[in-house]
């Protein structure tokens, strides 16, 4: 056995960790706060947002025990459908019909199955493996449903284009300054993204642009 190979889990092994929670976020309807303020309100401990996301990108080399047994803790009460101690209305609304991860028999994943996934000795369950590459049309479609969700958000919050983008710019955390200059112009109708572009936004198996797009939706006004 190569016993180097554990002292960090490969990076291609912490992406596809990452990969899986997204998948699990984006198949539930959830953004990377859930899961924390599930546990705030639910009184469990639960993995704060940050980390999360940083779990997501792979950029966590060695995260705590802790951190798979929080991932357990919430992934077993999804199992349950118990969602009491949750106060928050649209949360509860959230959470509700969530999935759980299982293995092939059904099972939700515990701690350590969620171990082992990070370390690279299981695999992710068939839902969330990576989807094919967009083509030109596909990436297109995306581009027009991005604009038309920045328009409505916009519409709802009363907001000219130029206060929109600085609103949703501050949430754009995972872009770069050129992919944010790309976004702006998608969401402005002036450009449609190129199967390269998205797949360099989303190489680390995450979808920045919708997690923007959705925590600004929720953002209150002042």
């Amino acid at each position: 056995m190569d016993h180097d190979r554990y002292t960090h889990p490969p990076l291609d092994a912490r992406r596809r960790f990452g990969r899986t929670l997204t998948a699990w976020l984006h198949r539930n309807g959830w953004i990377h706060s859930t899961l924390h303020q599930w546990g705030e309100q639910a009184q469990f401990p639960s993995i704060r947002d940050s980390s999360f996301n940083r779990l997501q990108n792979g950029k966590t080399e060695q995260p705590s025990p802790l951190t798979f047994i929080q991932l357990a803790l919430a992934n077993a009460r999804v199992a349950a459908g118990d969602y009491s101690g949750v106060v928050d209305r649209q949360l509860r609304d959230r959470l509700q019909d969530s999935q759980p991860i299982t293995d092939a028999k059904g099972q939700p994943w515990g701690a350590m199955e969620f171990f082992g996934h990070f370390v690279g000795e299981l695999d992710a369950p068939e839902w969330a493996l990576p989807p094919k590459p967009l083509t030109a049309e596909e990436a297109a479609a995306l581009s027009r449903d991005q604009q038309a969700r920045f328009e409505e958000v916009a519409k709802r919050k009363q907001l000219s284009p130029a206060l929109a983008w600085r609103q949703l710019e501050q949430h754009c955390t995972g872009l770069n300054s050129a992919q944010r200059d790309l976004l702006r112009n998608v969401l402005s109708g002036w450009h449609q993204w190129t199967p390269e572009e998205w797949e360099a936004i989303t190489m680390n198996d995450a979808d920045p642009v919708d997690e923007a797009l959705a925590t600004w939706a929720l953002e209150v006004d002042d």
